[in-house]
Order: structure tokens, then sequence, then C-alpha cells
């Protein structure tokens, strides 16, 4: 299904559910504009800048700094703490 459709699902059926839906955005973080939604910074042709779950993994456990873009340094902080 689409990037948005569980959302609008959820929203449909909200009543039935009895909950209140709150919407997410797909944000990514842009070299250009810092951070956007990823629809936007398709239609605007920005450079996303990414990081996967392995890598940050591998730069917290080697010690690297972290881009601040992708983790706040408290929260880097605290993972290294407990490792």
């Amino acid at each position: 299904y689409g990037p948005y459709e569980a959302q609008e699902i959820a929203k449909a059926n909200a009543e039935k559910l009895g909950v209140t839906p709150v919407p997410s955005l797909n944000l990514v973080y842009t070299e250009e504009e810092d951070y956007v939604t990823a629809d936007y910074a398709e239609e605007k042709g920005l450079t996303l800048k990414k990081l996967s779950g392995t890598k940050f993994r591998q730069m917290l456990r080697g010690g690297e700094d972290i881009p601040e873009w992708f983790a706040f340094k408290s929260v880097v902080g605290v993972l290294r703490e407990n490792m």
C-alpha cells in the first residue's frame, strides 16, 4: 500500500475504532533546506542526506561522530553509555 494509506484508513475508521489518529509525515534531511517532507524534497529535486541503521550502529560502536541531523548528541551519548 502507499506511504500514507494506513493513516488514511485509520482516519476513516477513527470513530468506529475509538481513536484519534495523529498523522505522521515522512520527513527527510536535505543539504539545501534541512528537514522537509519527502514529497517536497522530491518535487524540488533536493539532495537527501541518508544514514542507514546498520551504518549508524557501526559508527556508534566505533566511536565515530554521528551527524547531528541524524541523532541528537545527548541521545548518542546515552546509547554509547549503555552499550
